[in-house]
Parts: structure tokens; C-alpha cells; sequence
């Protein structure tokens, strides 16, 4: 009885040595989060995604998926001229970036898009997340936020909205 007692201590002794080791470790790694909100932040050309915002578990990330493209902005003085182009879906962009000491940068986006004969208008709102580094791998800067496309001929019908990631080419 003694034996097995002192067995089972010695087990318990090294898996809490391990559990207490491994954050150690993690903390030991070379890693910062920078926070990137310098003027001129969102000019050059962004991948972009949207995806169609549900609460639903069982929704599937192909299911969810709206659309694939390019974003090509250029700002100058908190002003934001650009385009979206791909998926047959190429219009013009505008808008303004903010930018607030320790807090972060924010996009403010707008456009009209015909797609497939009918107009629609964009608003986009988007925040500048945080990027990792660790032991030299870096994350590239990302835009995350929400956009809403509505029907100007038909303003009172609901709106899509939608949620997208913009990461830095």
C-alpha cells in the first residue's frame, strides 16, 4: 500500500512539474503583440473576405463564406481612396482612417457596386487588430469589422450584413 501510495505522489509530483513548466516555456519564446497605428497604415493592397454573420453552430465556414477579393487602398492625410476588385465585383472606395494613441486604428469605408443589373451601397467599419510575433514569425496586419450592403431603390427592405477579415498582401 505504502509503495503504490508513494507512486501515485511521485506521479502527481511531475505531472504538476510539467503543467507549471509549459507556460514557462511559452513565456521563455520571444513574443510581443504590437499594436500598428501609424498614419498611412491601411494604404496597399488587402485579401478580403466576408462572411455572413450567424449563431447557428452547425453553420459550416463554406456555407458561410460571401466573398473573396482584393481591397487596393492609398491614404493620405486620414483620407482613403481605393477599390475592391474580383469575383466580377469592381467598384470604387472611400472613406477615412482614425487613428488614437494606445487604442488603435479604425476604417470607415463606403462604395456602390451594380451587380447583376442592381445597384447597392457598402459601409464598412473595421478595426486594425493587433499582430503577433513570435521567434521572428510575424502576423500581417489585419482588418477586422463588419459591412452592410443595402438596396437605395428599396430602403426599407433589410440590409445584408455581413462580417470580413482584410489581411495585408
Amino acid at each position: 500500500m505504502l509503495g503504490s501510495w508513494t507512486i501515485g505522489r511521485a506521479a502527481a509530483w511531475i505531472a504538476l512539474f510539467f503543467a507549471l513548466a509549459l507556460p514557462l516555456s511559452v513565456l521563455a519564446q520571444d513574443m510581443t503583440l504590437t499594436l500598428n497605428a501609424q498614419p498611412g497604415t491601411f494604404t496597399g493592397k488587402w485579401v478580403y473576405r466576408s462572411f455572413s454573420v450567424s449563431s447557428k453552430p452547425g453553420d459550416t465556414l463554406a456555407k458561410l463564406a460571401l466573398g473573396l477579393n482584393e481591397l487596393e487602398l492609398t491614404e493620405q492625410n486620414g483620407r482613403i481612396v481605393g477599390k475592391r476588385i474580383g469575383q466580377g465585383v469592381n467598384y470604387d472606395l472611400s472613406g477615412i482612417a482614425r487613428y488614437i494613441a494606445r487604442q488603435g486604428a479604425t476604417i470607415r469605408l463606403t462604395g456602390q457596386a451594380t451587380i447583376s443589373g442592381k445597384t447597392y451601397n457598402y459601409d464598412y467599419f473595421g478595426y486594425l487588430i493587433p499582430a503577433w510575433s513570435v521567434n521572428g514569425a510575424a502576423q500581417p496586419d489585419t482588418i477586422m469589422g463588419t459591412v452592410l450592403r443595402s438596396d437605395p431603390a428599396n430602403p426599407s427592405d433589410a440590409p445584408l450584413i455581413a462580417s470580413f477579415a482584410a489581411t495585408r498582401e
